[in-house]
């Protein structure tokens, strides 16, 4: 059975906004992306009280600290370099006493959501053991491994990987659409994405042309629609942009897959 999950990003940087959205959209749990100023004891008390159990914990983009000027220089869109200073001073890095990694600690049920890359830098830690750990495909960077960004290559690497623990793919259309645009992903549809990769996780989240960490469009929901019921995945994380209208496209959404995926 999927269970649907609300990703706290949409909220950033306000963390029991993203609790109670959650509660009030009747999600099954948060994946959380914990802030330097997060506390494990912040996260169990709103977990208490709106009564939202925190079922995934998306470890930062770097395991070491990065200097901000080769964070922005490694991106391959303008547009992405306010993100990128946003994540460097929001998020921090991902080292043993970073928040990410206590609440991992803490939460022993909760997946840890990390990107190939970072998983190469940490060089697998004690936490990582006994939980399923989900790799996504992140959007590409100046001089990256294709197996960051490149989902088939994640996936054929965690066939190998699997034969040691549970690693598991979550897909991330957006990123897929921003690697797509500059040439080095064949722009297929979603749907043919999908139903290729079968992928365990989902990140209900889209950034083509002017659009960033947007809902999907029509046809791209319907081509979705159509993929899930043939293959559901373990997770389906609702990440949209935080700001204004945030209430707004969480309502669409969520009415979207009652309606259509009856979850």
């Amino acid at each position: 059975m999927t269970e649907l999950l609300l990703s706290s990003t949409t909220t950033l940087p306000w963390l029991e906004e993203a609790f109670r959205l959650a509660k009030s959209f009747h999600f099954d749990g948060l994946e959380l992306m914990p802030y330097r100023w997060t506390t494990v004891n912040r996260v169990k008390r709103f977990s208490e009280i709106y009564q939202i159990p925190v079922k995934g914990v998306h470890l930062p983009f770097w395991w070491h600290t990065k200097p901000l000027w080769k964070v922005i220089a490694s991106e391959t869109e303008k547009r992405e370099w306010v993100f990128a200073t946003i994540w460097w001073f929001v998020f921090g890095s991902g080292h043993n006493n970073c928040p990410a990694v206590k609440l991992l600690k803490e939460f022993t049920g909760a997946y840890c959501l990390i990107h190939p890359d970072t998983y190469g830098q940490s060089q697998y830690q004690d936490f990582m053991i006994s939980r399923t750990l989900f790799f996504e495909n992140e959007r590409p960077k100046l001089q990256e491994s294709a197996i960051a960004y490149d989902p088939w290559k994640i996936k054929k690497w965690l066939s190998e990987f699997n034969l040691f623990f549970d690693g598991q793919l979550m897909l991330d259309p957006g990123h897929i659409q921003i690697a797509q645009k500059t040439g080095i992903l064949p722009r297929w549809q979603i749907l043919s994405v999908y139903q290729d990769l079968r992928p365990e996780g989902l990140h209900l989240s889209f950034s083509d042309g002017d659009r960033l960490h947007d809902l999907p469009t029509d046809e791209e929901w319907g081509q979705l629609v159509q993929a899930i019921k043939h293959a559901p995945p373990r997770y389906l994380v609702v990440e949209t942009r935080p700001g204004p209208g945030t209430e707004k496209r969480l309502r669409k959404i969520r009415d979207m897959i009652r309606v259509d995926l009856n979850l």
